[in-house]
């Protein structure tokens, strides 16, 4: 019935974990964006093609200050470097459908690059597409279904979802230090959030991206090139 019949199976089981974070965080996501009174279609619509939690949840209060394209276009970029590489981890998968390879790459998250190095025992391409073809499904379905629960509960406050944003960014934070134990990184993170708060910068979120990002890779760059110094003369 399906292509890679036993890779469907296994995948839909093991990409159940995904589910249950993904279809709460999603229907979060799909009330917030609601809330900014833009058409619904906008938001699975965003789900669908942009796919990228942190960076739509991030959008909302962008969106609600009315921030430029740019912004949104460089916040997104800056939120989801990291998927960058792991793409790069499967150029050699699909080379004999570029459409099944690009869709690997696009739809490649946290929590299914997790499950696919978990399971390498697969190693199957069928394997791989299903597993990233289940969370995409999950996130699109949860938006789908925040939509409506924003639509059969009108008159209710949905700021306090919001919470769920901090939450997300606060377990992103502190699983990056536990892995890298990057001091300076949280440090330049932190202080560049409260210094452009303070100075009350409209897109005080993005202009502090910018600079962490900014500041983080002048001093990788200075250091890679001091160690090559030491070790080459």
């Amino acid at each position: 019935m399906f292509y890679g019949g036993n890779m469907f199976r296994e995948a839909l089981f093991d990409s159940k974990a995904a589910a249950f974070g993904y279809i709460p965080l999603a229907m979060a996501f799909g009330m917030l964006f609601q809330s900014l009174q833009i058409h619904w279609i906008f938001s699975i619509l965003m789900s669908f093609f942009v796919y990228a939690g942190s960076a739509q949840f991030i959008a909302i209060p962008l969106l609600a200050n009315h921030a430029s394209l740019l912004s949104l276009s460089i916040a997104t970029f800056l939120v989801n470097m990291r998927h960058l590489f792991y793409g790069l981890a499967f150029l050699d998968k699909f080379k004999f459908n570029k459409f099944l390879k690009g869709y690997l790459i696009f739809g490649l998250t946290d929590e299914s690059y997790a499950i696919i190095c978990a399971k390498k025992k697969y190693d199957n391409k069928w394997y791989e597409f299903y597993i990233v073809f289940f969370c995409h499904l999950y996130w699109v379905l949860g938006t789908v279904l925040g939509v409506i629960l924003y639509k059969n509960l009108v008159g209710i406050n949905f700021n306090f979802l919001f919470f769920s944003l901090v939450t997300l960014f606060a377990i992103l934070t502190v699983d990056a230090f536990k892995f890298t134990r990057n001091y300076f990184a949280l440090i330049v993170g932190v202080l560049s959030y409260f210094i452009f708060r303070y100075l009350e910068v409209k897109e005080y979120l993005f202009f502090s991206m910018l600079l962490s990002f900014i500041i983080i890779f002048i001093r990788t760059y200075k250091t890679e090139n001091m160690g090559k110094k030491n070790v080459f003369g």
